[in-house]
């Protein structure tokens, strides 16, 4: 869905490239370099490899490299596998076989794996949340966005009744994961652009989204 958005070019050799912008006039192209990652092509988990531009100042001598939307500093799956894997935990309540949304996932992650994964995402589930909701909102429009979701996007009895950690963050976790898995469902369009869409609402300066 990336390739198809524009977001990687395909390489001669199949490999995914990612160019980014350069992050000021001073700074020169300095090359690209390889990082592997899993991800889901046509509802099959798959591991690729992705190419990231490096950048030179000349002035300090130093570089930097432009992550992908999907690319999480040290997660070695992309970011939507991410959060089809918190949408099982929390919404569904385990990660055992059969509550994945995608049943590839069932054996991809484990518990602890998830947990961490978690607690990342919940400690930004503000920011998700803002940047998610305004890309479906975008996306809506004319149609008032409360006919997306016409119950609304209350979290469920079961969830709250959970002990957790860290309640309310969780809560605003569930709110942002219902924001792009319903608005893809309701505007027909693939989680992986809407999450393209709300990385690309952030500045230059954050890290990467949403963990």
């Amino acid at each position: 869905m990336f390739v198809a958005g524009g977001v990687y070019s395909r390489r001669p050799d199949g490999d995914l490239c990612y160019d980014g912008e350069r992050p000021g006039p001073g700074w020169h192209d300095h090359g690209h370099f390889p990082r592997w990652l899993w991800m889901l092509q046509a509802g099959q988990l798959v591991r690729r490899r992705l190419w990231k531009q490096r950048w030179f100042d000349p002035k300090t001598g130093g570089t930097v490299h432009n992550r992908p939307p999907d690319d999480a500093a040290q997660v070695w799956s992309c970011t939507l596998i991410v959060l089809l894997k918190l949408w099982a935990w929390i919404d569904g309540g385990s990660l055992l076989v059969g509550h994945e949304v995608v049943p590839e996932l069932e054996t991809h992650g484990g518990f602890r794996t998830v947990q961490r994964w978690g607690g990342r995402a919940a400690a930004r589930a503000d920011e998700a949340l803002h940047y998610i909701r305004l890309s479906v909102i975008e996306r809506s429009e004319p149609r008032p966005v409360e006919q997306l979701f016409p119950s609304g996007l209350d979290p469920p009895e079961s969830l709250l009744r959970r002990r957790w950690r860290r309640p309310l963050e969780i809560r605003r976790l569930w709110q942002a994961l219902a924001w792009l898995f319903g608005g893809a469902i309701a505007l027909s369009t693939p989680a992986s652009l809407l999450l393209a869409e709300a990385r690309g609402r952030m500045s230059a300066t954050e890290a990467s989204f949403p963990i």
